[in-house]
């Protein structure tokens, strides 16, 4: 797990979010491995800490489509369902902001109204404990949440 975050934020730190073409091959394979492990259910026993949570919903969501898995649809509510419980656990208050934005990937993409404005909150809450380095990318990626929780209440309410 600590391999697979620490690869996940060294790409994601590069500041175009993760790429595949950006990935060694080595890298791709470690994925793919750990993303059927998954799928097998072999790993939940990570989601009791809050980066094994972070994993899987890394892995389920953003992993999963990256590699065009047949599964990725239906792996999105199991990040989902694991993403809202940990925020309930209060799981995701343990991580970093930007560990944080990448927990809350579910909630970005969910075109549920409810998961939007549970979104738009813990962003709010957010805003204090950003790092001002790293505020531009944050009210950019809170912008992106209200536009996009706009339109999915237009499409989904």
């Amino acid at each position: 797990m600590d391999q697979f975050l620490q690869q996940w934020f060294d790409e994601y730190a590069k500041g175009q979010g993760v790429e595949i073409e950006s990935l060694c091959q080595k890298t791709q394979s470690e994925w793919l491995a750990l993303l059927q492990r998954v799928k097998s259910g072999e790993l939940e026993d990570w989601k009791r800490t809050p980066p094994g949570r972070m994993s899987l919903i890394l892995l389920m969501g953003p992993v999963a489509h990256l590699f065009n898995d047949k599964d990725a649809i239906d792996l999105h509510p199991r990040a989902r369902s694991l993403c809202i419980e940990g925020v309930e656990l209060g799981l995701d208050t343990q991580l970093e902001p930007v560990q944080r934005r990448c927990f809350y990937d579910p909630l970005f993409y969910s075109g549920n109204s409810q998961d939007r404005q549970l979104l738009l909150r813990l962003l709010e809450g957010m805003q204090s404990q950003v790092e001002s380095i790293h505020r531009p990318a944050w009210a950019n990626w809170y912008e992106q949440a209200s536009v996009n929780r706009s339109a999915s209440s237009i499409a989904f309410d």
